[in-house]
């Protein structure tokens, strides 16, 4: 090899290995990192985010730095989270990735430079992010490793105040009304009555004889025979009667004929010694009527009302009024008497 063809293989070498050294010189400048945590300043054992990142153009590989357990000697990895990968518009990518860092040591932490070595060595520069300092800080008064393990503090005695519960109270209505619903809701699936007397007031019960009177008043106002309505007044006077027999002495007798009614009071004890004959004649006549046709005379039609009459009063069950009652009737007696003189 002669000595020009010497000097023009050298210089091509030369530029070419230039051309090389400013291609990896311009794309170092073009690669940047960063690394920047959530705060600066923290409790002993308190935990913050340390987030790396680094920005590249798209057709180069480079690699994370491998930080696994600890960032410098003072300074825990508790968690490491995967990289994430950003796509901008302008050809380049950020990718990035955070670490859950944390300290049991007080006092000022320095944090060297975090060096991608992998990236630097590809790139022919060095790549490393900035230093950092963290300050840990000891919240406990006293902390004195000698004295070893102690019992944590004893639960302190706070009065208890009734505006505590406050915040329960939606609660429980909560439940009440929804324990109301589905009570409501399986009665009526069951074919149960609903207990209305619970939410109404609990009216004061009518004795059956009294309904039984108050009943054969109206009809007897009714006048109903004396307008042709015979049929009407013994249906009157017989349902008002077994209604009355029904509630007095729990015999089913709406359901029951004249002669079962009849046989049913043969056990019973009934006070008044013409009681049985006096319903046995309103019964009998009042049978002929519907299922005859017998057509009573004025004077069978009163004596039906009477005997009704009779045997309600004669068989009603006597009330046991208190002293109460009975002082308050004899002063309204007192006084009835007093205005008539």
């Amino acid at each position: 090899m002669n000595k020009n063809t010497y000097i023009n293989w050298l210089k091509s070498y030369l530029a070419i290995l230039g051309f090389v050294i400013v291609g990896f010189s311009s794309q170092a400048q073009n690669v940047t990192v960063s690394a920047q945590m959530d705060s600066t300043v923290i409790f002993i054992g308190g935990q913050i985010d340390l987030k790396l990142q680094l920005s590249q153009p798209e057709d180069l590989e480079l690699s994370f730095p491998l930080l696994t357990d600890t960032i410098t000697g003072n300074v825990e990895i508790v968690r490491l989270n995967e990289l994430d990968t950003l796509n901008n518009d302008n050809g380049r990518l950020l990718i990035e990735q955070n670490y859950r860092i944390t300290s049991f040591d007080s006092g000022l932490h320095y944090i060297p430079p975090i060096v991608f070595e992998e990236a630097s060595q590809k790139l022919g520069n060095v790549l490393q992010t900035e230093p950092m300092a963290l300050m840990v800080v000891n919240p406990f008064d006293e902390v004195d490793p000698q004295k070893g393990i102690v019992d944590i503090k004893k639960p302190q005695d706070t009065p208890f105040h009734v505006s505590e519960l406050y915040k329960y109270l939606p609660l429980v209505l909560g439940l009440l009304v929804l324990a109301g619903i589905i009570t409501f809701v399986a009665l009526k699936f069951f074919g149960k009555d609903v207990p209305v007397k619970i939410f109404k007031k609990e009216e004061p019960v009518i004795p059956p004889h009294q309904k039984a009177l108050k009943a054969l008043d109206k009809i007897k106002e009714e006048k109903l025979w004396q307008h042709n309505r015979v049929k009407e007044y013994y249906s009157g006077v017989t349902d008002t009667l077994r209604h009355y027999i029904e509630e007095r002495f729990e015999i089913r007798a709406m359901e029951q004929t004249t002669d079962e009614i009849m046989d049913s009071f043969k056990g019973v004890d009934v006070s008044g010694i013409n009681s049985i004959d006096n319903l046995k004649q309103i019964l009998m006549t009042a049978d002929l009527v519907k299922f005859a046709k017998h057509e009573p005379l004025p004077d069978e039609n009163d004596l039906s009302m009477i005997n009704a009459y009779f045997f309600v009063n004669q068989t009603k069950e006597e009330e046991i009024k208190s002293l109460e009652e009975e002082k308050a009737e004899m002063l309204k007696k007192e006084e009835n008497e007093a205005v008539q003189e």
